[in-house]
């Protein structure tokens, strides 16, 4: 039998919406409810009890608290009543609903006539009737729509989840009865999808199932859809409302569900169809004899104390075994065929167990599973077919003998192991013996973005939900990491001190620093103590991931605060400074800082000096930036070097003086006198005399 499930079965946006928001304030100190059911869906609605969120009816049954306003949203009454009682009103109203409530309002602010189409008693169309001044008319189809008056101007709008072929129909009457009709069509268009999908699912297969609240009016549509395509639809709200015989003759089945229908129950409905396909497989008299699994426990707790789930021992050696319909006994594996394994139980003749009783894995080879000579538990289907063989079934011994391991983990917190087999929609499926759920919210500690990873891998698990009649098991591996994380905070905070050198792992990277993992508690490495250089930003020197060993500077146990160092394990370049920066060197620095006072030069990373201003240069400076600029080379002279204070004095003037060569001094020519006979003496000579004279 192929099952195929439609592609959008299941929660719609405004759903999904409507219950993340109701989750964030699931097992809250304060008191939250909801008016009505949150969404037409019982087990949600239970779910959402569990976690502390009460459905009520009215807001007069409150006192006190927040209330979550339904997807389905409510009327301006009912939020101005909210108010009045100081309720705090959380809207989880469906976007497409609160559309068709705003466009409501304004055709009837606008004066016209406002015929709604769809359920008068489902809450969103009284909520749209209040928000249209509750003069609007409520038709349900064509019919109901052919007895209204005549009316100068009518808008029409529809409750989001009506079929379309209805809108259609009742568009078409209310032409006869306005002369102004204004249409708009509110239908939600995943509703439409989900309703388009389903009509050609149904014409192509044998058998419908239509999963979701027998209340939900958008599941009852989809119902009413399937059936009128002439295919036979059963609408069911949960796997264990299947009935065995609905599948006799069909090869081709088709599944959708409400809006309303949470992924898990869809899970729960397809997984125990696969098992009444698999016992169709066995021979007609096979299937009546072997029962379904309720049956099966039946048949256990008739049948004696053998057939408890207690395995029976039997001496192969000694007389024929007298076997029973639901015994699990112990046999040896004599033979593997393409199709089954013969298996001695101590019979009169060797036991046979059908491939598909091998196994809860689809297999295509028994010797993947077993192998001749191997002791295993088997549950006895059927005592002798016609050839005389007891009917035998591992898979179901297997099953029962995992449903009692689940319940005792259940109880006990039990941590165990089991491979990854599918990746699904919202989680994953593992094999536990039976087919168990782990969400995607439960396998990490944190948001796991690629499911497929985890394909064929072993997780660790602890048991959270249990429900045998339904097959329904969920796992969670975040349980078992959460406790060991606090188990390692606990031990790291009762440890941890001043001054010790700790490995950890870069988490989170800041542009003030990175904080780091040193054994489930986050400590604050700071910027300024990565490195004895400059840093800009931490992605400079560390990445996400990376394993490093740190410092512990400080431990606020109140607070929870652990400041870390890394620089403090390396070495500090100060404490050899004077040895290779001796007084008088000339060193490249480059200007990291600009004051009004001078500019700080970085000659290695980690150490650096000031310039003081009158050490720029020979001239009166009036601005350091008149002379140097952030990022510059230049050539600095030590002055001083202070290695207990990590100070440095340097000068840019004479490390520029000390560069620069000394001009060479030029000699002038002495000029001989020409022998024309005059003499300096004769030429200025009264100059002379009255220099003299004076």
């Amino acid at each position: 039998m192929e099952i195929v499930l439609a592609p959008k079965a299941g929660f719609c946006f405004g759903v999904k919406r409507a219950l993340e928001i109701a989750s964030k304030y699931g097992n809250s100190e304060n008191k939250i409810y909801t008016l009505g059911p949150l969404i037409h869906n019982r087990q949600v609605v239970e779910k959402l009890a569990d976690m502390g969120i009460t459905k009520v009816e009215s807001p007069h049954d409150i006192e006190e608290g927040k209330v979550i306003i339904r997807s389905h949203g409510v009327g301006p009454k009912t939020m101005a009543l909210l108010e009045e009682r100081e309720l705090e009103a959380i809207d989880a109203t469906c976007p497409f609903v609160r559309k068709a409530q705003t466009i409501a309002q304004d055709l009837a602010e606008s004066g016209r006539q406002v015929v709604v189409v769809g359920d008068r008693e489902h809450p969103e169309v009284k909520g749209i009737v209040e928000w249209a001044q509750g003069q609007a008319i409520v038709v349900k189809n064509a019919a109901e729509a052919e007895r209204l008056s005549y009316y100068p101007q009518i808008g029409v709008v529809a409750q989001t989840t009506l079929e379309i072929n209805v809108l259609e129909q009742v568009i078409g009457v209310l032409q006869e009865k306005t002369a102004d009709l204004k249409v708009y069509n509110t239908i939600c268009s995943a509703t439409k999808i989900r309703q388009e999908e389903a009509f050609k699912l149904a014409q192509t297969v044998d058998l419908m199932i239509v999963i979701g609240g027998k209340n939900s009016a958008n599941t009852k549509k989809l119902a009413s859809i399937c059936q009128g395509t002439g295919t036979p639809t059963y609408h069911v709200e949960e796997a264990g409302e299947l009935e065995a015989h609905w599948f006799n003759n069909a090869q081709r089945v088709g599944v959708t569900a409400g809006a309303s229908t949470p992924d898990w129950i869809i899970e729960e409905v397809v997984e125990r169809m696969t098992e009444l396909n698999e016992e169709k497989t066995l021979k007609p008299e096979e299937v009546q004899e072997a029962g379904t699994p309720e049956e099966e426990a039946a048949v256990i707790q008739e049948t004696g104390p053998a057939d408890k789930g207690e395995e029976v021992d039997l001496d192969l050696a000694s007389n024929p075994q007298e076997l029973h319909r639901g015994d699990i006994i112990t046999g040896t594996v004599v033979q593997v065929n393409d199709n089954d394994v013969m298996v001695d139980v101590g019979g009169k003749s060797e036991g046979i167990i059908p491939l598909n009783e091998l196994s809860n894995r689809p297999i295509d080879n028994p010797s993947d599973v077993v192998a001749v000579g191997d002791q295993i538990q088997v549950f006895v289907l059927r005592v002798e077919n016609e050839e005389g063989h007891p009917v035998l079934s591992k898979r179901r011994a297997d099953r029962q003998v995992t449903w009692e391991t689940l319940e005792s983990a259940l109880k006990t917190g039990e941590e165990l192991k089991a491979p990854v087999i599918e990746v699904v929609k919202g989680g994953l499926l593992v094999d536990i013996g039976v087919r168990g759920f782990v969400p995607a919210s439960l396998i990490e500690r944190g948001y796991v973005e690629d499911l497929n990873q985890y394909l064929n891998k072993e997780l660790r698990l602890r048991v959270i939900e249990l429900d045998r009649s339904k097959n329904k098991v969920v796992l969670s591996q975040k349980a078992i990491l959460d406790e060991e994380y606090e188990q390692l905070r606990e031990a790291t905070w009762a440890s941890l001190a001043e001054g010790q050198v700790i490995p950890g792992i870069v988490r989170r990277l800041t542009n003030f620093g990175a904080f780091v993992d040193i054994g489930g508690i986050d400590g604050l490495l700071h910027v300024s103590e990565l490195s004895w250089g400059r840093v800009d930003h931490p992605r400079d020197v560390l990445s996400e991931g990376q394993e490093i060993e740190v410092k512990v500077l400080g431990v606020d146990r109140e607070a929870e605060k652990v400041s870390l160092g890394l620089k403090q394990l390396l070495p500090n370049p100060w404490d050899t400074a004077e040895e290779r920066y001796p007084v008088g060197d000339i060193v490249q620095g480059k200007v990291l800082r600009i004051a009004s006072f001078g500019a700080f030069v970085e000659v290695e990373p980690g150490i650096e000096g000031l310039v003081h201003i009158s050490q720029l240069a020979n001239h009166h400076v009036e601005k350091t930036e008149d002379v140097v600029s952030v990022g510059e080379e230049i050539p600095v002279k030590v002055l001083g070097v202070d290695q207990q204070a990590h100070r440095m004095s340097l000068s840019l003037k004479e490390a520029r003086n000390q560069e620069r060569p000394k001009p060479e001094k030029v000699e002038q020519p002495v000029q001989e006198e020409e022998n024309s006979g005059v003499k300096l003496g004769d030429l200025f000579g009264e100059l002379f005399e009255e220099g003299n004279n004076a």
